[in-house]
């Protein structure tokens, strides 16, 4: 008599052996379901459930915070011009930059003309970067006012940024491109 005694036939054999690729089968849809469960949650969670907006961010891009201080510093330019006034671009300009000693140069000799402002916008903008802290929006400028012919520049538009105004972009210098 041997002590290695097999006291299961064939046909108990091949059921046990069905019974443990069933539940390798099992464990490994379970591990399945629960990695698509997981990848579905970290989707939620990112971008919030179908069908609803997502509040919009207040983020903006380095590129989309120089246009719009370049915007701005446009504006009160376009204000200026029939003010006289530097108040109108002392938030926007450098008052050491260029430009401005060339507008303060400038309202001395000019007369005031009165409202409406002009109203300066650039298009076709390309954002350049010559430095960490400096910009350069190369576009097409159009000066319009009610009553007078526009007016098109080709300018690059120089942009330093102010860390003491909470990062903005002011206006240095204006030069024209070809």
């Amino acid at each position: 008599m041997s002590h290695q005694f097999d006291h299961l036939d064939d046909s108990e054999r091949e059921w046990l052996r069905s019974s443990r690729r069933n539940a390798a089968r099992r464990s490994w849809l379970l591990i399945g379901v629960l990695v698509v469960i997981a990848v579905i949650l970290a989707w939620l969670t990112v971008d919030g459930l179908p069908g609803t907006r997502r509040a919009a961010t207040t983020t903006t891009s380095v590129d989309q915070r120089v246009i719009s201080d370049g915007n701005k510093a446009l504006a009160d330019w376009g204000e200026f011009a029939v003010t006289n006034n530097l108040a109108d671009v002392k938030d926007s300009f450098w008052a050491n930059g260029p430009q401005y000693k060339q507008l303060a140069k400038e309202a001395k000799t000019r007369k005031r003309v009165g409202p409406p402002p002009y109203k300066m916008t650039i298009s076709d903008v390309k954002v350049i970067t010559p430095r960490a802290d400096q910009r350069v929006l190369r576009g097409k400028v159009l000066m319009t006012r009610p009553g007078e012919q526009p007016q098109t520049f080709n300018w690059d538009v120089w942009l330093q940024q102010d860390q003491a105004a909470d990062g903005r972009w002011r206006l240095w210098t204006v030069r024209t491109t070809s």
